[in-house]
Parts: C-alpha cells; sequence; structure tokens
C-alpha cells in the first residue's frame, strides 16, 4: 500500500520567492508536472508551467527562462506566447485570450504552500 499524497507541499517562504518566479515540480495525479511560483503586488501566485496553445513547458527550449525580456510577461519560449503573471491571462501569441492553470496556494506564517490535494489533473480540463 502506498502513502496518500500529501495535502500540502512547501515550496518556499514569501519573502524568497525570486522577482523572476521559481519552477518548482509537484503530483498531478500519478504524473509529475512543473509549476511556475510568482510573486505579484498583492502576494504570489502559483501556475501550471504548461502553454495553453500547445501543451509545452514555458520554459521548454530555455530551461528556467519563464519572462519576457523586460521581465513583465510569462513568455512560452517555445513560441511566443506572452501571460500577464497576475491573472495568467495571455495577451500576445497564438492563444490570446486564454488563461495559464491556476494552482491553489496558502501562505502560512510567511510560508508559501503548494495545496497538493486540490490540483487536479488537467489531462482532460480546460
Amino acid at each position: 500500500m502506498t502513502d496518500p499524497a500529501p495535502a500540502r507541499q512547501r515550496l518556499a517562504a514569501l519573502g524568497e520567492v525570486p522577482v523572476r518566479g521559481l519552477l518548482f515540480t509537484f503530483r498531478d495525479g500519478p504524473l509529475p508536472a512543473s509549476g511556475i511560483l510568482v510573486r505579484v503586488v498583492n502576494g504570489v501566485r502559483a501556475w501550471r508551467n504548461e502553454c495553453r496553445h500547445l501543451a509545452v513547458r514555458l520554459d521548454r527550449d530555455t530551461p528556467g527562462s519563464l519572462f519576457d525580456r523586460d521581465g513583465a510577461l510569462l513568455m512560452c519560449q517555445f513560441h511566443g506566447a506572452l501571460y500577464r503573471p497576475d491573472d495568467g491571462l495571455c495577451v500576445a501569441g497564438p492563444c490570446v485570450g486564454s488563461r495559464l492553470r491556476e494552482l491553489p496556494l496558502a501562505v502560512l506564517d510567511g510560508e508559501v504552500w503548494l495545496l497538493a490535494d486540490r490540483v487536479g489533473s488537467s489531462l482532460f480540463g480546460a
């Protein structure tokens, strides 16, 4: 018998989240997945590291490179889709109007946690 997945996964101390974002891995059901933790005006947000145009990592061609040159927008390095880090909205590229998949977070005592038990598989979801 295997142990159940933990209810939450520590990602970082709130004050240590880099300006250019932090990559992390998590389990989405039985599969490993990649996420992006970013600073925004009112705290932090987490997004699945997956372009909405094609199911590829945003940093596929340049590992760890998540933002455009200005550091203002998340950018799919594969084909240039640009996403706002605060709400995940695609503002340029082939998937304009779609949004990155948000991952559930909690900030407790200055620590950022992924609420792992609330991560639903996106293999067949929107």
